[in-house]
């Protein structure tokens, strides 16, 4: 039980499930791990709070629910997260995404202290609302009325920065923390291949994340047709299932498309090493889209497989440095795909040792000191 007098040194705010938000997970446990003060606000259940709590990470559950729409998820938990502010005291409220920046503004006025704001994404020009502005202009509006209230930004790279500095008119800090993995050996795992009976001679193809329009999942499922050996595995969830299963349908691959479902993110790395090469191959359907550098990249990188990567500027800067994998146009034709990723497959050791090599470099605790000095006068 948390007793109301404490004040943490974080407090941290986000809209996800915490067992697969790795952003919000990573930088929770370097605050703890020097000696720092965590309660995180997040959709959890009473197994997550004890999980965290043998961690030093105090979390104050929103229980999971599903709604039709996501306004009414938004709703519940904004609901739910008044029931913790007067325990949830903190020297520096962080807001992991757009969506807690309203409820660490209001924890801001409630207990005083620093509000910091991590955009993790290019939230005035979302990939699912590119199709209806109108819904992506009461969200720009929303984030420019409650960014007043920020006094320091996160952002994921230089070219988010470089925008969003524009974009808010604002001289106030922001602070580039990439989406990178805490360093971990790579596993020698059989994990996707046996639970699903996958034969020893087919490669494993592997798409972790939400399931969304324009995240490059449909061109590589019409590409299986032309890549015999090929079997997609989708790792996440989200409202775009329906439309997968159906282009694997349409395309005469469902029986080489497998739905994995969404995965801990503490379990996370096994699954990626028992795969072959790791889908990073993003559309530019929004601005947003356009900047993409996305965790994914780097939990492939770590568990040392190539990946396939559209070439926007942001992450083809990653591979040209690093050769982890191959960048091609995202409007490649599905024929271009399936020879691009038969390539990855038979070059995997050349790609293997180049992921090892980056893993080193690559890892969140190369921003250590970028992460501590947030809550460093």
């Amino acid at each position: 039980m948390v007793e109301g007098n404490i004040i943490f040194d974080a407090c941290f705010i986000s809209i996800s499930e915490i067992s697969t938000d790795a952003r919000t997970l990573n930088m929770a446990r370097t605050f703890v791990s020097n000696g720092l003060s965590v309660c995180v606000i997040a959709f959890g259940s009473q197994s997550d709070s004890d999980k965290l709590l043998k961690e030093k990470i105090i979390l104050f559950p929103i229980e999971i629910k599903s709604f039709p729409r996501a306004l009414k998820l938004i709703r519940h938990f904004y609901k739910e997260s008044f029931n913790y502010f007067d325990i949830a005291a903190a020297n520096y409220f962080i807001a992991e995404d757009l969506y807690s920046l309203r409820i660490a503004s209001k924890l801001k006025k409630f207990f005083g202290g620093k509000l910091i704001y991590d955009s993790r994404e290019i939230y005035s020009a979302l990939g699912p609302l590119s199709s209806k502005p109108i819904k992506q202009k009461i969200i720009s509006a929303f984030e420019k009325h409650y960014v007043k209230n920020v006094d320091k930004f996160i952002v994921t790279g230089t070219l988010d920065e470089e925008y969003l500095k524009k974009h808010f008119n604002t001289d106030k800090p922001f602070s580039i923390i990439m989406n990178l993995p805490p360093y971990k050996d790579a596993v020698k795992s059989n994990l996707i291949r046996e639970k699903y009976s996958i034969p020893g001679d087919k490669k494993i193809l592997i798409y972790q994340g939400e399931l969304l329009p324009g995240r490059g999942i449909i061109p590589v499922i019409k590409s299986l047709q032309y890549f015999e050996e090929g079997v997609l595995c989708i790792l996440g969830q989200g409202p775009y299932k329906d439309e997968i299963i159906k282009e694997s349908i349409n395309n005469n691959v469902n029986d080489k498309v497998i739905l994995c479902g969404s995965i801990p993110y503490d379990e996370l790395h096994e699954w990626t090493c028992s795969a072959d090469v790791g889908l990073s191959y993003i559309e530019p359907v929004s601005f947003s889209y356009q900047l993409a550098l996305p965790n994914k990249l780097f939990e492939y990188c770590m568990a040392r497989i190539p990946t396939l990567v559209s070439d926007l500027p942001a992450m083809k800067k990653i591979i040209d440095e690093y050769h982890i994998g191959i960048a091609i146009p995202p409007e490649s034709p599905p024929k271009q795909i399936a020879d691009t990723l038969k390539q990855l497959c038979n070059n995997k050791d050349l790609f293997v040792n180049n992921c090892d090599s980056a893993a080193h470099k690559l890892n969140y605790e190369a921003l250590k000191e970028i992460i501590l000095s947030l809550v460093r006068s």
